[in-house]
């Protein structure tokens, strides 16, 4: 359970739970899918300079202390499943809610305004998974020339078959699992109403990314065939997709193989096939930029040394309320996550409304 930590309950989430085939999200990647973020650092998001955005905390924090949660967005998550509310991030115990939101939260919330239909979220992320292997869907192929292993005595050993797809093997059965049993899940489920795949959103990168290579050449071709599997594998051809592409460390960190791993997830909105039902969302540029500023000082951000102008008092207490994490988790930023979430959600309505 969430210990002290209190929910609100909004207008529309009190209302009676949507009726009709209920709209089912598929949202998978690694560990920023999963969510890193401390909800304590959502309370950032109202010292926004941006007025609209500040005003944002409003709809999460309508009470000014609770945050909010919704009856007619389900999510489930490892072995929890229930309504809407943070608590379903990155957990050292995922049999029960943790402190950590991902964009799930802002995304399901933002969904469950859009429609009158009841919203279920199967969230899928282990962290530290690559799309080279881990992720690697069947129309892919094995890679070639085949990499290699450790083996015994350190050596190393080429890789077989087995070594790939494991996680894409995990992913697709787990979604399974989840609608084959909707009802024990969820008891309020309508069976006579039956479900429908909407959406798919994947927010992933980081360890192919790290590998280098062919990790990094192959992305935008693996992911392709990703989304070709995801929708063959669920019967669900006009499954609309939503990909985030890679943000660490901000709008300046366009160089090597960050920048080349954001081009190749960008390269989803140049797929003739994927016009107007496939939409990469930036995510750089979410991040709070004194946040980055700080955390980038010396290196990104050359117009700081902190050996000659070190971080002020006010500087780091300011870190202490936005972050709760390292650079590659989005430094944990509440702030970051909520942005996200609400921008996968209106790329995802913008798909929608297209059909």
């Amino acid at each position: 359970m969430l210990g002290s930590v209190g929910f609100a309950q909004d207008a529309a989430a009190a209302q009676a739970v949507g009726k009709g085939p209920l709209q089912v999200y598929i949202l998978a990647g690694q560990s920023n899918m999963d969510g890193q973020a401390d909800m304590r650092t959502i309370d950032f998001l109202g010292e926004d300079k941006d007025p609209a955005r500040a005003a944002l905390i409003k709809t999460f924090k309508p009470d000014g202390k609770n945050l909010v949660t919704r009856k007619d967005v389900w999510v489930t998550s490892d072995d929890v499943s229930g309504d809407l509310g943070p608590g379903y991030g990155g957990r050292k115990d995922y049999s029960k809610l943790g402190h950590c939101i991902g964009p799930e939260y802002a995304f399901g919330y933002y969904i469950g305004e859009a429609t009158a239909n009841q919203v279920l979220l199967i969230k899928y992320a282990p962290g530290g998974q690559s799309l080279y292997k881990d992720f690697r869907p069947p129309s892919a192929g094995l890679p070639d020339p085949m990499p290699t292993k450790a083996g015994p005595n350190k050596t190393k050993v080429p890789c077989v078959a087995e070594d790939f797809g494991g996680q894409y093997r995990g992913l697709v059965g787990c979604v399974h699992d989840v609608l084959k049993n909707l009802k024990t899940r969820f008891p309020t489920y309508d069976e006579k109403a039956d479900y429908e795949i909407v959406g798919f959103v994947w927010f992933q990168g980081f360890n192919d990314m790290i590998d280098g290579g062919q990790p990094v050449a192959e992305y935008g071709k693996n992911l392709t065939c990703l989304i070709k599997d995801m929708r063959k594998e669920f019967k669900a051809p006009d499954m609309k997709v939503v990909v985030g592409v890679m943000g660490v460390n901000g709008p300046k960190n366009e160089v090597g193989k960050q920048g080349d791993i954001r081009n190749q997830m960008r390269s989803m909105n140049s797929v003739a096939e994927f016009k107007g039902n496939v939409k990469a969302v930036e995510s750089a540029h979410l991040l709070h930029p004194d946040v980055v500023a700080l955390k980038t000082a010396g290196w990104l951000n050359k117009d700081r040394d902190l050996k000659k102008d070190p971080i002020t008092p006010d500087e780091q207490a300011m870190l202490g309320r936005a972050t709760s994490n390292l650079g590659f988790h989005y430094y944990g930023e509440g702030r970051f996550f909520i942005l996200l979430g609400k921008a996968f959600a209106e790329a995802m309505q913008e798909l929608t409304k297209k059909t």
